[in-house]
């Protein structure tokens, strides 16, 4: 297995919706817990994702096995003052205050998993934000969340995006001080 990561901006980003990423964002989310619930269907992925390629900061990278899409992550700044919607509680008052790129999906097919590839990933995606914090949303019943947990990401919250969504805990990363 030889996985090349491509960081993709501008409107090369817009490829996060295209079939091929759609396909493996709708296998993810099929698996427990997401259970292929309202949120997760592929035309709310397409709507929500066409609604934040224009936001600031906003970047994909992709992890590809040859011709096969692995897997893919992308996200976007939150400025200052901002901080998850929906039912959410309040975060960190020093964590709001300040900027912070907020990790809106990280998606790696199954077969992917357990090799490193996730990690890197998101560090691909992470390494050249200017930021002082990461943040993003988790499912405590997902396996993700207690990886997320192992590689030094808090729990700050809790956040119901939309009402017809599960509870996801709110987790923050510093990735370099303030």
């Amino acid at each position: 297995m030889n996985v090349t990561f491509t960081h993709l901006t501008g409107p090369d980003a817009a490829a996060v919706v295209n079939d091929d990423f759609t396909a493996v964002y709708t296998l993810i989310r099929a698996e427990p817990p997401y259970d292929s619930g309202p949120l997760y269907h592929p035309d709310r992925y397409r709507e929500r994702t066409r609604g934040q390629l224009d936001r600031p900061g906003f970047e994909v990278v992709a992890v590809e096995d040859g011709a096969t899409l692995a897997g893919f992550a992308f996200g976007l700044s939150m400025p200052p003052g901002r901080w998850w919607g929906g039912e959410t509680t309040p975060g960190p008052p020093e964590i709001v205050e300040s900027s912070k790129y907020a990790v809106i999906e990280l998606n790696l097919r199954a077969e992917y998993r357990g090799r490193g590839i996730g990690r890197r990933l998101l560090a691909e995606l992470l390494k050249r934000r200017n930021e002082p914090y990461a943040t993003l949303l988790s499912l405590p019943e997902a396996a993700a969340h207690d990886i997320y947990e192992h590689w030094g990401w808090k729990v700050a919250g809790t956040c119901r995006p939309a009402p017809d969504t599960m509870r996801a805990d709110v987790m923050v990363l510093e990735l370099r001080a303030p």
